[in-house]
């Protein structure tokens, strides 16, 4: 039987060879040049661009938009034009760039309005999809191009609304549309804050043109970058914030000839690799945003598996990339009260009824924590270490680890820290807004140069000894540094900021930052305005220069992320658990390396915690 199994086998084998003699000299050559292709490191280099078909009874699209994309160094993938929403969800998730090309009207109902006799052809099915798929990656930071039609789609799908047809409802100065099957031309003006200009670097250009529809109410967060000679809106984006932006016109009609609308899809294909090497990174490390409040967010009905209009989630941690985040479990340090017939805020009485209250409150978080952790426990987990944020990447599932925020529900109960650390706290924030029994505040505080009271400097010690680290956010210039004389560990600050860059009690000084460098510890850059600008008028771009400040001064090995959200943090551009790879992008353009990046998203931090667990 075994001499009747090899002669089969070795006829099998003969015909293998036989099959390989009969390609030709022409087809061998060719497929050895795909495998080179394949074993080349520029392989994979190249980003995926979604293009978006021109209509739903046909999957084609204009062969000017593939070679464009081809042109600039893309890789063009049609995305089905009926499309369901499962298939766009999976499908967005490959992608590094969508462009979204021109074609038909889109319905007015999608804009609250009825249809006029002037509106041209709809095409519900591809609105939706298209509508869709910018949805899809915006909640993903992809970078979004949109061509006439998709510029409009830009619009309306962040609340704007078109003119359905301008030259009834508003007139024009020359026409837009296509004459005898040829685009018109004509001249766009182009404002020079714009990113369009920073592309272009030009205030005027001559575009072709095919449309009847434009942008009217421009959407919240676009901005108008180009107008016709007869103020028409000819380009919407959402730069510096997100990457994303429209054009009225067709640059892809040039067919490579014009030197402006080359760089135009140079730029967006360029967006798109910086979104595929910021992808990339964050599936090598392991990134965690140190300081939340979304446990005040649950009795609200927010839940930690679903997307319920706050800012910390599974589904936007998935969008963002972010692999771990420190829920914290906030005690308050002041009360509401009635004075003189208003309602005022005043600091809570040191005394055992308000120690017990706030363990129980603390105690209240912690049982929600757990509760909303056990519910979702199929996408996420608690951690306490980062062997356990990494057990869980691997496993698909996003890490959860615990902070205190305010000593105040210690009391006066020195064991109570033995007992955190065993329910898996890993830091306490010594205290918050107000002096506390264990240390002076950063803000409405009696004396800031105050530091650790004689209960205080207990806690430090017995912090050190069970692995807590402490947290010096909120803490006086006196705590500072009364704690980085006692402590013989590293502590940290989970979300603070560079008073060089806003003069704000909550921030930290140079010498602070030198000192805490010094001490081993790190800074966990906050993304709350009011602490990265005086005036709050901040965007992502002021987190990132409080970020650069302090590694500056500190050392890249010294410097982290700690948002606050849902205490108070967000900023445009950084406003969720989704804008964390919009962070690792804005890093990339900042000139970072890779392993100052995954140092700045987790690497340090986690030294610190691996620190503080080291016996000493």
């Amino acid at each position: 039987m075994n001499k009747l199994f090899l002669g089969v086998l070795a006829m099998i084998l003969m015909s293998a060879n036989d099959a390989t003699a009969q390609i030709s000299d022409k087809l061998a050559q060719y497929y050895n040049k795909i495998d080179a292709v394949m074993l080349s490191p520029q392989a994979d280099t190249a980003p995926l661009i979604g293009i978006t078909p021109t209509g739903s009874s046909t999957n084609s699209v204009s062969k000017a938009y593939l070679d464009a994309v081809l042109r600039a160094g893309g890789v063009p993938v049609v995305i089905a034009a009926n499309a369901s929403l499962e298939y766009l969800t999976q499908v967005v998730s490959t992608l590094d760039g969508v462009l979204l090309t021109g074609g038909d009207d889109i319905a007015p109902d999608y804009y609250g309005e009825e249809a006029i006799p002037e509106l041209g052809d709809v095409d519900s099915v591809r609105d939706e999809v298209e509508l869709a798929l910018l949805h899809l990656a915006k909640n993903r930071n992809i970078p979004v191009f949109g061509v006439c039609r998709g510029c409009q789609v830009i619009n309306v799908g962040f609340g704007g609304t078109l003119y359905q047809d301008f030259p009834s409802q508003r007139g024009q100065q020359y026409a837009h549309q296509r004459v005898d099957g040829v685009r018109s031309l004509h001249t766009v003006t182009i404002n020079k804050e714009n990113i369009l200009y920073k592309i272009l670097g030009k205030t005027e250009i001559t575009v072709n043109s095919s449309h009847h529809q434009s942008a009217r109410d421009i959407a919240p967060g676009l901005h108008v970058g180009a107008y016709s000679t007869d103020s028409i809106v000819e380009s919407v984006d959402m730069y510096p914030n997100h990457r994303i932006l429209g054009v009225q016109w067709h640059p892809e009609g040039f067919d490579g000839k014009s030197e402006d609308m080359n760089r135009l899809f140079d730029f967006f294909i360029g967006e798109a690799r910086l979104y595929k090497t910021a992808k990339a990174m964050h599936g090598k490390m392991l990134s965690v945003d140190t300081h939340t409040d979304a446990p005040l967010e649950f009795e609200d009905g927010v839940e930690l598996g679903k997307r319920c209009g706050n800012r910390v989630n599974v589904p936007m941690m998935r969008d963002g990339l972010l692999d771990a985040q420190f829920l914290a479990i906030f005690v308050s340090s002041d009360e509401k009260v009635q004075k003189d017939g208003k309602t005022v805020r005043v600091a809570r009485k040191l005394n055992e009824e308000t120690f017990a209250n706030s363990n129980r409150r603390m105690h209240q978080l912690l049982d929600s924590i757990n509760e909303q952790v056990e519910r979702y426990s199929d996408v996420c987990g608690i951690a306490e270490t980062k062997a356990d944020a990494q057990r869980l990447k691997a496993e698909g599932k996003k890490a959860f680890f615990l902070g205190v925020e305010n000593g105040l529900c210690l009391g006066e109960d020195i064991s109570l820290i033995e007992q955190f650390r065993k329910q898996g706290v890993r830091y306490i924030t010594l205290s918050h807004t107000y002096d506390n029994q264990i240390c002076n505040s950063s803000s409405h505080t009696a004396d800031a140069n105050k530091g650790l009271t004689k209960f205080g400097k207990k806690v430090v010690k017995e912090m050190n000894k069970h692995g807590i680290l402490i947290d010096l956010s909120h803490a006086s210039e006196g705590t500072f540094w009364d704690v980085l004389r006692l402590s013989k560990k590293p502590v940290f600050c989970s979300h603070s900021g560079a008073r060089a860059l806003c003069n704000n009690d909550r921030n930290l000084t140079d010498d602070q930052l030198r000192a805490l460098a010094a001490h081993g510890g790190v800074v966990q850059t906050v993304a709350y305005a009011g602490f990265l600008r005086e005036d709050k008028n901040a965007t992502i771009d002021d987190f990132v220069s409080h970020i650069n400040h302090m590694v500056k001064v500190a050392g890249i090995d010294h410097v982290g992320i700690g948002t606050d959200f849902d205490g108070g943090g967000g900023v445009p551009g950084f406003e969720n658990d989704a804008d964390a790879v919009n962070v690792t992008m804005k890093l990339i353009e900042a000139g970072y390396s890779e392993a100052d990046i995954a140092k700045l998203w987790g690497e340090n931090f986690f030294r610190v915690l691996a620190e503080g667990d080291a016996a000493k």
